[in-house]
């Protein structure tokens, strides 16, 4: 196992939560000045909609098409269709109960609270579990729900407000799947809770910088995986992580000659990813949203706004896919449908800093620069920024003041860039503003 793995698993364990930031900015940082020229003041250009992808390079053609995945509901062939369309949940629910040896009331309340996760009734996700441990006590799960719930919280928005919850949460779910794990009649399930235990503080630990941490704490979400699969193998939703390792292993490994050589399996990812997103018990919205990132690093974006919008029919209210869906409107160069999309996130969470950027990116797009400004203002007095968030809104603010004609605003926000963290593209700019003040093209 090497590093590229880890990280790999940490971003997994977000994605299959329907957890992460967009654009590829949780797992690794944009090399966004790869991708992006430095911006001439002299010229009224439109927003630039380059897609932010995790390598900053787009990935060679698939070696093949990938094919579609479909649903088997006959997984146990002894029931007539009438006696399975008979009984009280669906077959899925039956699927997943034996697979990992649960009662399938359990495997079924257990769905219902992660519809409602998705939705964003986080208040009703949580109410729901703490009844669902009282009628199946030892399993841990209302405490793992909770470290789900705050991390939502604090993904949504990519800062850390709900920090002091979430490391009380994940402290009660360890010690409750510790204790179940002792004398589990279902042990694979409990390894499956632990892997998302692990692998999201692997995120958290992540974000805050501590990177050998964030290292231990994947190859304990791997050594949980791995077990749920020896306990459980016929649980289908452990291919997700199989896809989502198989994919981006691939992508990371052909971008960098520091990485040994693992072949193509970009293919097999994405067709394991779908079996979950067609198949699975617990899994399939996560490895619908999966797709969707996987597509956009192809830069398939029609096939990564479907799958967005497929998502969004069933959890309109779900601000991380809401965020994706406007994304992607915006790279498609569909600034007018990008814009509603960021209003409902506002309506769903006033609160929320994280889409003042993209709306900023928008209403550039679409030339309304003094909105643009304002909502790149708005978001520079977040409480909390990843740093390459705030170099990149500098960046992106400089462009605007450019575009308004107001160099002495514009250099410094390119300053401001540069300080932070020696963003590239702040410094061509600025190379460049200094040689048309030189040439007496500009004054500031």
């Amino acid at each position: 196992m090497n590093g590229t793995k880890t990280w790999m698993v940490a971003g997994l364990m977000g994605a299959a939560l329907c957890l992460p930031a967009h654009g590829g900015e949780l797992t690794k940082k944009p090399k966004e000045a790869a991708e992006q020229p430095a911006a001439d003041d002299a010229k009224d250009a439109e927003e630039e909609v380059e897609v932010e992808r995790v390598t900053g390079k787009k990935p060679p053609p698939l070696p093949s098409v990938p094919k579609e995945a479909h649903k088997d509901f006959e997984n146990d062939k002894t029931l007539t269709m009438l006696e399975v369309a008979d009984r009280p949940y669906p077959n899925v629910t039956y699927i997943g109960a034996e697979a990992l040896h649960l009662d399938p009331q359990y495997v079924f309340e257990t769905q219902r609270g992660l519809e409602m996760l998705f939705m964003r009734d986080y208040s009703g996700t949580r109410a729901h579990f703490v009844e669902l441990d009282k009628s199946f006590p030892g399993t841990g799960v209302a405490s793992v729900v909770d470290v789900l719930v705050w991390q939502a919280l604090m993904l949504e928005n990519f800062d850390f407000k709900f920090d002091k919850q979430y490391w009380v949460s994940t402290k009660a779910a360890r010690s409750e799947l510790d204790e179940a794990l002792k004398s589990s009649d279902a042990p694979g399930w409990e390894h499956f809770l632990y892997v998302g235990v692990s692998g999201i503080e692997s995120i958290h630990t992540m974000r805050q910088g501590k990177y050998l941490g964030a290292l231990q704490l994947a190859f304990e979400a791997m050594d949980h995986l791995q077990k749920s699969r020896e306990y459980a193998p016929n649980y289908g939703d452990l291919a997700l992580a199989d896809g989502m390792y198989n994919y981006w292993r691939t992508v990371v490994t052909l971008n960098s000659k520091m990485l040994p050589d693992f072949g193509d399996k970009r293919v097999e990812g994405i067709e394991q990813i779908r079996k979950v997103e067609s198949e699975g018990v617990f899994l399939n919205a996560p490895a619908t949203l999966s797709l969707a990132f996987t597509w956009m690093e192809e830069g398939e974006l029609r096939r990564a706004l479907n799958s967005c919008l497929k998502n969004r029919k069933a959890y309109p209210k779900n601000i991380v896919n809401n965020m994706m869906t406007g994304t992607t409107f915006l790279y498609m160069k569909k600034a007018e449908l990008a814009l509603p999309i960021f209003d409902e996130i506002l309506v769903e969470d006033p609160n929320n800093m994280r889409v003042r950027y993209w709306r900023g990116r928008t209403f550039a797009r679409m030339g309304e620069l003094e909105k643009s400004a304002a909502e790149f203002n708005l978001y520079l007095g977040a409480d909390y920024m990843e740093s390459y968030h705030r170099s990149a809104t500098h960046y992106r603010l400089g462009q605007v003041y450019g575009r308004l004609k107001d160099p002495s605003k514009a250099y410094a926000q390119y300053e401001a860039a540069v300080k932070v963290d020696g963003h590239k593209n702040s410094k061509k700019a600025l190379a460049n503003m200094k040689e048309r003040k030189k040439e007496g093209k500009i004054d500031y």
